[in-house]
């Protein structure tokens, strides 16, 4: 579960991955991801936090979802719109995420450890369609994802009057925050050109190799592979081809959902004409790139198994998290605005059995969260950069540690800075997030 407890035990080790560097790390450990969810509610243009205070389970009760990031952000950063249709969180601590109406990948975080990005320095623009060096189009930003060197790769959705379907792999090389400058940004897969009718969702990479859903304008849902076999930086025609496909033999129902655990992928059904919408988990065992036998393909979910007092929309967003667990984001009338959370309680490798879907978080009417969830991922616990006894907080006991460690070289717990002593800078640090502490704000 994702207790409080095991976000204040794991922040000591989650301070490792959060430390920033120009490539800003890649996915992190799914075990690591015990901080809640991020949501992007489309309705409200809000990112929300969503985290189980009580330890019952699920996140609707009282206190347990607040707003992450809108327009009151002190960074002066736009608020995200109808469009944010991605969200992604890095080992960094960094949270990407797409928004089409404003043509952009913005780049969050909870720098001081009060949960949320609102305070100043928190957020800024990844990429953008406006600002981009090599005039790179993005009129909508579909999915975000890093591979196993950090290189944050962009999926873009064309328009009906910007055909500009692409992959575009993005990093920082002049560590300025951003990936707008000149070589930062390059188009990894032209896929206007080499699907005409594309209509690109959501992305996933596994083991370096891409894998995205695409609903193929009018033709059949397809979930496509794409792998730089040659390494020269881009995909050509036959280094692409169809992973899996509607219809298929094997029962699998493709749809925008697409999420990894490392291993597996998880695809969802999104469409409520498909009855019963599910989850299917896929790994290629022949090695033959695609799914072609019944072998590949185990049906892990499907919404028979939702609970009677609220209903299946259509089933947009995937996320997976600590153990293999998913969410399941579903929207539609206001009994159908719910996030699902699938729990394997028998490890019988599916969520099909009793007491393993639970209501995450309802919707409880219009305007009123959750409304519109379309984008979410499971979140790393926040980090108090001057906790030096690993409680979650920064107090008292954090500054009895760092004076008893004055002048210690080596590895102290007082070195807050990880230079190799404890000195004036660290006690710097420690006053400057004096009354950190973690979930809930």
């Amino acid at each position: 579960m994702l207790l409080r407890s095991m976000a204040l035990t794991s922040s000591a080790v989650i301070l490792a991955f959060c430390v920033a560097s120009p490539l800003y790390g890649q996915a992190p450990p799914l075990d690591a991801k015990t901080g809640g969810a991020i949501v992007g509610d489309m309705t409200l243009d809000q990112i929300y936090l969503t985290f189980d205070v009580n330890g019952d389970g699920d996140a609707d009760d009282e206190g347990e979802a607040w707003v992450f990031f809108d327009e009151t952000n002190a960074s002066g950063l736009p608020a995200p719109t109808a469009a944010v249709y991605t969200v992604f969180q890095s080992v960094s601590g960094y949270v990407f995420y797409g928004d089409g109406t404003a043509d952009a990948v913005y780049r969050i975080i909870d720098l001081n450890g009060d949960g949320d990005a609102q305070d100043a320095g928190e957020a800024n623009v990844w990429f953008s369609n406006a600002d981009n060096f090599h005039g790179f189009l993005l009129p909508s930003p579909q999915g975000v994802f890093q591979d196993s060197a950090g290189a944050t790769y962009i999926l873009n959705a064309g328009t009906t009057t910007i055909l500009a379907d692409a992959i575009y792999r993005t990093v920082d090389l002049n560590d300025d925050g951003d990936a707008n400058d000149e070589n930062e940004a390059t188009l990894w897969m032209d896929i206007q050109n080499l699907i005409v009718d594309s209509s690109a969702f959501g992305m996933t990479i596994l083991d370096d190799v891409v894998y995205w859903a695409d609903l193929v304008g009018g033709n059949p849902d397809t979930i496509f592979r794409a792998e730089d076999v040659n390494g020269n930086g881009s995909i050509e025609a036959d280094e692409f081809n169809v992973f899996v496909q509607d219809p298929n033999p094997y029962g699998v129902q493709c749809g925008a959902g697409i999420v990894n655990d490392g291993t597996y992928l998880y695809i969802s059904e999104s469409l409520t004409t498909v009855n019963p919408q599910k989850v299917c988990r896929l790994i290629d065992l022949n090695g033959s790139n695609d799914i072609d036998d019944a072998s590949e393909v185990f049906e892990v979910w499907d919404e028979t198994c939702v609970p009677p007092e609220v209903e299946l929309g259509s089933s947009w967003a995937l996320a997976i998290g600590p153990g293999g667990e998913l969410l399941v984001a579903s929207s539609g009338s206001d009994i159908a605005d719910n996030i699902f959370r699938l729990v394997d309680v028998n490890d019988d490798g599916d969520f099909l059995d009793d007491g393993e879907t639970i209501v995450w978080a309802k919707g409880n009417g219009s305007d009123v969260f959750v409304d519109y969830a379309r984008a979410m991922d499971y979140a790393l616990p926040p980090v108090c950069p001057g906790d030096c006894d690993g409680d979650g907080d920064t107090d008292q006991s954090d500054l009895g540690v760092l004076l008893a460690d004055w002048g210690c070289s080596g590895d102290c717990p007082g070195d807050l800075n990880d230079d190799g002593e404890v000195n004036q800078q660290d006690l710097g640090i420690l006053l400057a997030n004096w009354n950190c502490f973690v979930y809930p704000p």
